[in-house]
């Protein structure tokens, strides 16, 4: 199993188009921090001279947080896809793969979403200088954009294991994201009565989970407080924005990676199709992972809070 993880992590690591992500990781967000220094006065943050700060510390802070986390779980969600792109022939029809390589495949793919989301570690390290962060936000943020990785990592390679065409495959990844953020957005925009499907919904949704663990602690009023209740209410509706959210989706998170693993190692494998060692352990390992949701059940469960 080494030898074939060390082969397509040395497959994928020496892709061009792996030196492009992560320089267009950087710039995006240099990008970015440029933007939200300039909209608060806090300039040339990157050198940290502040020159002008007509906003509190505390939401120059928040404004950040908010706009660097989205950010970057954007980033996730969109360079995943093409990182599992690039353990893949670019054109033609992809073999079979035993479970073995494709899990190997897999473990590629999200040590270099990681590699992604370290190199981005600089930027978030200006946030305590405001005080308006605790460490826990920051972790279950984090946790949070590590989750989505892992999600859209399985899932981008069970899309490509059904369609074995990398080209239409991503068309197939992209447009569904696209289609299940869209629908999300409309339903909660247009729901005025929270319920527990709704609840769900937001839950799942990538964007207004990333802010869950930031929400609490918005401003209630100031310059940006207008602009912050504004995103709230595109990714939360009428969900309270104080509902943890984040908990739901790291838990369902690891459910639904299960799934999407389980799915793409049976779609892949050469036929004829039989139960393997790979399959008995993957049970094993839900059977346990579905012991800990159980036991911990009053940590995500938040219908009803």
């Amino acid at each position: 199993m080494s030898v074939i993880l060390r082969e397509e992590w040395h497959y994928l690591i020496r892709r061009r188009r792996i030196a492009v992500l992560i320089v267009g990781t950087m710039l995006a967000m240099i990008a970015v921090t440029q933007l939200i220094a300039q909209q608060s006065g806090f300039t040339n943050v990157i050198v940290a001279t502040p020159q002008a700060i007509p906003l509190p510390h505390a939401q120059i802070g928040r404004l950040f947080a908010t706009s660097l986390c989205l950010a970057l779980q954007g980033w996730v969600i969109v360079t995943t896809p093409l990182i599992a792109a690039s353990t893949s022939p670019p054109t033609g029809l992809q073999p079979a793969l035993p479970p073995a390589r494709l899990f190997a495949r897999l473990l590629a793919v999200w040590g270099g979403m990681l590699l992604i989301v370290l190199i981005t570690l600089p930027f978030f390290s200006i946030l305590p200088l405001f005080g308006s962060l605790s460490w826990p936000e920051i972790g279950w943020a984090f946790a949070v954009i590590l989750t989505s990785g892992l999600l859209s990592g399985a899932y981008s390679l069970g899309w490509m294991a059904l369609v074995r065409q990398t080209p239409p495959a991503l068309v197939a990844i992209y447009g569904s994201l696209l289609v299940w953020v869209g629908a999300v957005t409309l339903i909660v925009t247009n729901n005025p009565v929270p319920n527990p499907t709704l609840i769900s919904l937001v839950a799942f949704n990538p964007f207004a989970t990333i802010i869950a663990p930031l929400a609490p602690a918005f401003p209630p009023a100031g310059p940006i407080a207008a602009d912050l209740q504004h995103v709230l209410r595109l990714t939360h509706g009428p969900v309270d924005p104080s509902i943890p959210l984040y908990r739901l989706y790291l838990a369902g998170g690891g459910m639904i990676v299960f799934i999407f693993v389980a799915g793409a190692s049976w779609l892949v494998r050469p036929r004829p199709r039989r139960w393997q060692r790979f399959d008995t352990v993957l049970s094993v390992m839900l059977i346990l992972y579905v012991m800990v949701l159980v036991g911990w059940r009053d940590w995500w469960w938040i219908i009803g809070q």
